[in-house]
């Protein structure tokens, strides 16, 4: 019975280092300045515990598609008050769907 519970916790999506990746990057790719980075870590950790709330939640991923495109459409948002133009643009043109396969790719190691 141990043994099946550790497995079932190995699944599960790691909202803090979720949020550190993603910080990582957009640090790096959309250079940032120290406000930003800030606001954007801060925002990464709020939306990263929401995510890695739903996909740990029982039930298939189809299911849970809605909400996961609520929560991107909220993170978004607040995106869209802290980068420029330019960044945000550069956020979902490349970064998004960056994260986007890590995160996949993560998930399906575990």
């Amino acid at each position: 019975m141990l043994i099946s519970l550790s497995v079932i916790g190995q699944n599960k999506m790691d909202a803090n280092k979720m949020a550190e990746y993603q910080t990582s990057l957009m640090k790096s790719e959309l250079n940032l300045d120290k406000e930003q980075q800030d606001k954007v870590e801060e925002l990464n950790i709020k939306y990263s515990k929401k995510m890695a709330d739903l996909m740990n939640r029982e039930g298939s991923m189809f299911g849970k598609m809605g909400e996961m495109k609520k929560i991107k459409k909220a993170k978004n948002g607040e995106l869209e008050k802290i980068l420029s133009d330019d960044q945000m643009e550069l956020f979902e043109d490349e970064l998004e769907p960056q994260i986007r396969k890590t995160m996949r790719k993560r998930m399906a190691e575990k």
